[in-house]
């Protein structure tokens, strides 16, 4: 069963193994082959669905298609609402920072090279998110590999290859959604792999690279201080300096991020951190309509009324006074508001009941819930390394969404970290139902 030893499970049993099995474990142990096969299975699916011809009310649906738009036509970062038939293509709302910056403007890179809304943007937008999407399979190997053992890492970046959940967000969506689950796999292995290490330039890489997440998706940083007070403790338990390189990489990450925060402030004469627009959420998921989700009538990129109203108060007084609005029916609700804290936490791990998946579609979301817990459940058990990261993860992200509110979409960054836990509790049945059968065999004399 996988090792308890720290953070050195790069093993493989040392055995005689025939031509044909040596070929088989060279594809079934190699991150590259998994790589190469979810992406073959990504793209295909685009292609045979002709998933990159998406209509003018699909490419507008998306935020940052739209945000992209406007930063390809000159307008800057700005409109990330199109509001249906009839309205002017050249009408702007104005500046915004209702997204993440990051993946609006490699939106608009590709606007400018292959055309606006056009097929072929379509069709590089999905293929990037895909080649992201089939790179999670590498670093997911590594961290199973690393923390828990080779065959933990095999298995599970193997189920992330081919996760239907993986290829329908890398092929369907416009969005930062299979980058923000690329780039939270990729520190969650920069902190397992750099453990007990004090060298400067290490922790410059995780500072820069923890800049990037939160120009991608500041939802991620919730879990950047537990990230990095456990390398911290860490360097503290080994003996070594730890003040200086956290200091050099709270620095970097800073250093980073200061030309948006710069940017939010010279637009809008205010301190905005990253992005705006967490009032619209809370008020969208708490209102007297609100079941557990998102209300569309609430959003004004589905509600024309409000749509009306983000013009003319301009966005960061519309944010506030829905912000306002959000907090006054929760103090006039408070029972209904924890029961719908209880409902959204219900759906971040089961499944939106409204769904239009089909049943194999909610049993594998709910699948995956239950395996990983089972995995993290083990974990603890055996007290094996790096369980305090994955429980922090677990905890901490998903807090705002039980605020605000949670879509199937939201939980995609940290099921890397799921299918990890899941492989492990899958790699320590199956081995541990080997064992007894080979122990079965033996009594027989078999």
């Amino acid at each position: 069963m996988p090792s308890a030893t720290p953070m050195s499970a790069d093993r493989v049993p040392v055995r005689q193994k025939s031509a044909g099995s040596r070929i088989r474990d060279s594809i079934l142990y190699s991150p590259a082959w998994m790589v190469v096969v979810g992406l073959a299975v990504r793209e295909a699916c685009i292609a045979a669905g002709h998933l990159y011809h998406l209509d003018i009310m699909r490419w507008t649906a998306f935020e940052m298609a739209n945000i992209g738009r406007s930063l390809a036509v000159g307008h800057g970062f700005s409109t990330p609402f199109y509001n249906g038939p009839g309205t002017p293509w050249n009408e702007f709302s104005g500046p915004t920072a209702w997204t993440a910056p990051l993946y609006p403007w490699l939106v608009s890179l590709v606007f400018r090279i292959v055309g606006v809304y056009s097929d072929a943007a379509g069709f590089v937008l999905l293929t990037i998110n895909s080649i992201f999407s089939a790179l999670t399979s590498w670093t997911i190997y590594r961290i199973g590999r690393r923390v828990f053992d080779v065959n933990v890492g095999a298995l599970s970046g193997w189920i992330w290859a081919l996760s239907p959940f993986a290829v329908y967000w890398s092929a369907t969506w416009i969005w930062e959604t299979t980058l923000s689950a690329f780039l939270l796999s990729l520190i969650l292995m920069v902190t397992v792999e750099m453990e007990g290490s004090d060298r400067i330039w290490v922790w410059v890489r995780y500072g820069l690279l923890w800049g990037l997440i939160a120009l991608t998706n500041t939802s991620i940083l919730a879990w950047l201080p537990f990230s990095g007070c456990w390398l911290a403790y860490r360097l503290h338990r080994a003996g070594k300096r730890f003040l200086a390189p956290v200091v050099i990489s709270g620095l970097v990450f800073w250093a980073t991020i200061t030309p948006w925060l710069v940017r939010n402030y010279v637009v809008f004469d205010k301190v905005i951190f990253i992005r705006g627009d967490l009032g619209s959420e809370l008020r969208a998921g708490n209102n007297s309509l609100a079941q557990g989700t998102w209300v569309p009538t609430y959003r004004a990129g589905n509600n024309p009324a409000l749509f009306a109203q983000y013009k003319r108060m301009g966005e960061v007084a519309y944010d506030a006074e829905q912000a306002r609005l959000a907090k006054q029916w929760i103090t006039e609700n408070p029972e209904r508001f924890r029961a719908l804290i209880g409902r959204k936490l219900l759906y971040f791990w089961y499944g939106l009941p409204e769904t239009p998946l089909p049943r194999l579609g909610h049993f594998l979301f709910f699948a995956l819930t239950v395996t990983s817990l089972g995995g993290l459940l083990l974990a603890f058990v055996r007290r094996l390394p790096g369980v305090f990261l994955f429980a922090t993860l677990m905890i901490f992200y998903p807090l705002v969404y039980y605020i605000t509110f949670p879509t199937m979409r939201y939980r995609h960054p940290i099921e890397p970290a799921l299918v990890i836990l899941a492989g492990l509790l899958l790699a320590s049945m199956a081995e541990f139902v080997n064992y007894r059968m080979t122990r079965s065999a033996v009594r027989r004399g078999v």
